[in-house]
């Protein structure tokens, strides 16, 4: 039984090795037995396996010889493994007679024909390894034989992918479904995924009498794919199942071809994929910058916020990242905190499908400054969970910093002026408050007086505080007389925290006079002198009376001024008592 069963199995690798060299005769892709766990031989090695049929004999081998006898070995061992189950004994002599084989091979200098009799020779030891049992119902007799492979697929470019089935089997099959194996990693399916399946069906494959007509009654399935646009460049291993009937009964297995694609250059390459491992860089998702639009904000504005994000690994694309943001917490106490920035759709939570290796992108989002935020720098935290190409994951935070404005307000009071006119070279006292009543602190506040008939009166009060008052006390000198409505003009200049300097005026009237004592002479009135008469003869003249009684007016205002200024100084001087007295009780 078992020299029938080698005999067999010999025909059987005769024909796989007749269907390779005529797949290799019409440039086709690799073959593999359905079922077969193997890695593809590298196209110098695979050229090189119908390469004994033109060599020499007689010639010594060389290393590319040994590769050849290497893969006849290692494939009659995995068609053993498919076509068999084999017990835990069977399967370490397996190894055994490989290691021989491996070692004599290696070592040993020999011609073409004596390796070819030594790989027989090999195989015949290996089937001849007891405690085999019945065949298993995975099938060891269908082959891809791809008379035209896909080997210049570009991303974003449609292309079309042909399967070629033949059946070696001694009996028909019917009823073939063929599944293309799909996965949603682009490292795995090159392909845009359209629709969840995208079977195909093939109603029989015949068995055949010979290698040659399995070939002619062979069959073939298409499918018309659109290379993604962020497939990666390399060879992508294809795995197709396929479910048929055989002796009315339902078999299945799996078929893999390779295809070629060129994928887009920011994407990477399949060789650049590593394993993440304990002894490899992680790859981390870092923020490069952000931007707001408007580029300033200031507290009760709605702004769009975008982020620049990098998945800074050269080798590991990262996935599936779902990005959330916190902005700091504002508020005098724990009852009162709230966030400085508030999401104007609800959710603080961006999602990011993938991020190829070394490549950045954007995400953007919505939010509104709460109307009483202080004026300064606002931090964002940035959180990033992610995965890897493996599924491992990964957390990532960064931190950026937002500067909120706010519009500042300002008023000023009623001023008081003493005396309401001048005359020219007199001078008058200018008094009022300048009122804070934003949220930002005003610097450098100064007053400035403009006008014609003025000059002087600088005043400089410093920092006022958000609802703090700075008082104008200020004297002004008149250099010449109104000609208009009477109006001198109040500059009340401040800076903001970036220095940015603004304005307010305020009208003030004062009226400036321009004195003349030829007025007197209408009202002076001396009889003695129209007579020749003396001053000792006659009375006072009412010019005089006039002057006396305006230098007393003027002495008045004076006497006034002076005791409402002691009585501001008093009540400035108990203000200030009483902040000391509250800065000792703090």
């Amino acid at each position: 039984m078992k020299s029938i069963q080698s005999k067999l199995y010999r025909m059987m690798t005769g024909a796989v090795m007749a269907v390779l060299m005529v797949c290799a005769a019409f440039m086709i892709s690799t073959p593999l037995v359905a079922g077969a766990t193997t890695i593809p031989p590298t196209p110098t090695v695979s050229s090189n396996v119908s390469g004994w049929e033109t060599r020499d004999p007689d010639a010594q081998i060389n290393d590319s010889d040994r590769s050849i006898a290497y893969i006849l070995i290692i494939d009659h061992i995995n068609s053993m493994k498919a076509r068999y189950d084999l017990t835990d004994e069977s399967l370490r002599k397996i190894d055994e007679i490989f290691y021989q084989a491996n070692v004599y091979i290696a070592n040993t200098t020999m011609t073409v024909r004596q390796l070819q009799a030594y790989v027989v020779t090999v195989e015949t030891n290996l089937d001849s390894v007891p405690g085999q049992t019945i065949p298993s119902s995975t099938s060891g007799f269908l082959f891809l034989c791809n008379e035209v492979p896909v080997t210049s697929a570009r991303y974003g470019q449609p292309t079309t992918l042909t399967l070629a089935l033949i059946n070696l089997g001694k009996e028909g099959v019917t009823d073939v479904v063929i599944t293309p194996t799909v996965s949603t990693k682009v490292s795995e399916w090159p392909f845009v995924i359209q629709t969840a399946t995208d079977a195909r069906m093939v109603a029989a494959l015949p068995a055949a009498d010979s290698v040659e007509q399995s070939y002619a009654l062979r069959q073939e399935v298409s499918w018309d794919f659109v290379v993604a646009a962020d497939a990666m460049t390399g060879t992508y291993p294809l795995t197709f199942h396929v479910k048929y009937y055989r002796n009315g009964g339902v078999e299945e297995t799996d078929l893999t071809t390779y295809v070629n694609i060129t994928g887009a250059p920011e994407s990477g390459t399949l060789e650049s994929l590593t394993p993440i491992t304990g002894n490899t860089s992680t790859p981390r998702i870092i923020v490069t910058g952000f931007s707001t639009d408007p580029a300033e904000v200031y507290a009760g504005d709605t702004f769009n916020l975008t982020i620049d994000v990098q998945n800074t690994s050269s080798q590991t694309a990262v996935s599936n990242i779902q990005f959330d943001l916190a902005a700091a917490q504002a508020g005098d106490d724990k009852d009162t905190t709230y966030e400085a920035f508030l999401p104007t759709s609800g959710s603080a939570t961006i999602y990011v499908d993938r991020i190829v290796p070394g490549a950045t992108t954007q995400i953007s989002i919505e939010m509104t400054a709460r109307s009483d935020l202080a004026q300064k720098p606002y931090v964002i935290e940035v959180k990033a969970n992610y995965e890897d190409e493996l599924f491992n994951k990964y957390q990532a935070e960064s931190n950026l910093s937002i500067p909120v404005k706010q519009n500042a307000r300002v008023d000023t009071g009623e001023a008081d002026v003493l005396p309401g006119s001048i005359a020219v070279g007199g001078s008058t006292n200018i008094m009022f408050s300048v009122y804070n009543m934003g949220k930002t602190t005003l610097y450098n506040v100064q007053v400035t007086f403009e006008g014609d008939t003025i000059s002087g009166g600088n005043t400089f009060i410093g920092k006022i505080e958000p609802g703090a008052t700075g008082n104008v006390d200020a004297m002004v000198d008149g250099i010449a007389p109104t000609m208009d409505e009477g109006y001198i003009t109040a500059v009340v200049s401040y800076e903001d925290e970036a220095g940015n300097v603004s304005t307010l005026e305020k009208e003030i009237m004062l009226y400036v006079y321009e004195e003349s004592y030829d007025a007197f002479d209408d009202f002076y009135y001396d009889p003695m002198m129209e007579e020749g008469g003396d001053m000792d003869g006659g009375g006072l003249a009412i010019g005089w009376i006039i002057a006396i009684i305006a230098a007393v007016v003027v002495v008045i205002v004076v006497i006034i001024v002076i005791i409402v200024r002691k009585k501001k100084k008093k009540k400035a001087d108990l203000l200030k008592d009483l902040e000391d007295i509250e800065s000792l009780d703090d």
